[in-house]
């Protein structure tokens, strides 16, 4: 009898701490991303005082921008199930098309070049993918290197440069009051994503094929058009970045956005949306957005060597992945 009572005694003492554990790691899972983020401020102000200067910050905004651009259409392709590696090419081919746009019809019709251009190689990847079936990164790899090379001949390999209204900067460089103009940009991608997502049926039935695709055929999902429209918005979002990036530089450069798809893709996973499919939120995006641009802006302040923070990002992917499927189980 002794037995029995010390042995439910144990169990009635071991309940609270159960429970505890229990709270802690949902709150670690749920807000851990955000306590991440302000732990890393508080590290880099005491690391650099240069780091909460407002000039700092403002530069951290501005070079967010295209990220936030990027991030949001991976993000999309990402829940749909697939990826998207040709961004960064797309990035570079917007931005030739955009100079040469402006210099013929003015900055405005260059924008609007940039970001159609990006938007029809989209619906490209996404009319491959989705009709023939094809994987998603090697068809994504293969435009990549195509439209690389598409922007190096048109160019001869060459940037294009010069004659520039100063209209064109304000894009990227320009301010209204103390806050720079691309956190406006960032703000309406964000913005967009959001209500696409949450608001409209198109992206309620992406979440269901990245979920299970076989169901969501079932349920009458035409899975075609909706892929599609994921690559072709993923597009969209890269020449968009492509103008900001242009807008910034001042540049047509063949060789903009190189790497650039591998930061969205870390930005994107690190703000937990999972690479199979299905799971993502608005919220967790922002929260990656901000947290690559501060450790890059941060690194760059302490001097670190750009090889070093590739190789940081590496490792941030990796256990952005681990702890995905981690929250899964």
């Amino acid at each position: 009898m002794f037995e029995k009572i010390e042995s439910d005694a144990s169990v009635s003492l071991g309940e609270p701490d159960a429970g505890r554990w229990q709270m802690a790691r949902r709150i670690l899972l749920n807000w851990g991303l955000f306590i991440f983020l302000i732990a890393l401020m508080i590290l880099f102000t005491i690391l650099e005082p240069r780091f909460a200067t407002i000039t700092n910050v403002q530069n951290v905004l501005r070079q967010a921008a295209p990220l936030a651009l990027l991030a949001c259409g991976q993000s999309i392709v990402l829940i749909e199930g697939g990826v998207d590696v040709s961004v960064g090419s797309i990035i570079a081919f917007s931005s030739v098309c955009m100079v040469g746009t402006v210099w013929s019809l003015g900055v405005i019709p260059g924008i609007i070049v940039a970001i159609l251009v990006g938007g029809a190689i989209g619906l490209v990847n996404g009319s491959i993918i989705a009709v023939w079936g094809v994987n998603a990164f090697v068809v994504t790899l293969a435009m990549l290197t195509m439209i690389r090379g598409l922007a190096l001949y048109s160019t001869g390999g060459i940037p294009l440069h010069g004659n520039m209204p100063d209209s064109l900067f304000f894009l990227g460089n320009g301010h209204l009051g103390p806050i720079p103009f691309a956190v406006f940009v960032s703000a309406l991608a964000f913005g967009f994503l959001y209500i696409f997502l949450r608001r409209t049926p198109a992206g309620r039935q992406i979440y269901a094929i990245g979920g299970n695709q076989q169901a969501a055929r079932v349920a009458g999902i035409k899975i075609v058009p909706i892929r599609i429209l994921a690559y072709g918005i993923s597009g969209l979002f890269a020449g968009a970045a492509g103008a900001v990036l242009t807008s910034r530089s001042g540049i047509g450069a063949p060789n903009m956005g190189s790497g650039l798809e591998l930061d969205a893709i870390a930005a994107a996973v690190i703000g937990g949306v999972a690479f199979g499919g299905g799971v993502g939120r608005v919220f967790g995006v922002f929260l990656g957005v901000t947290i690559l641009s501060i450790i890059k802006n941060g690194l760059n302040l302490y001097n670190v060597s750009s090889f070093v923070q590739l190789m940081l990002i590496g490792i941030i992917i990796i256990a952005a992945i681990v702890v995905d499927k981690y929250r899964q189980k």
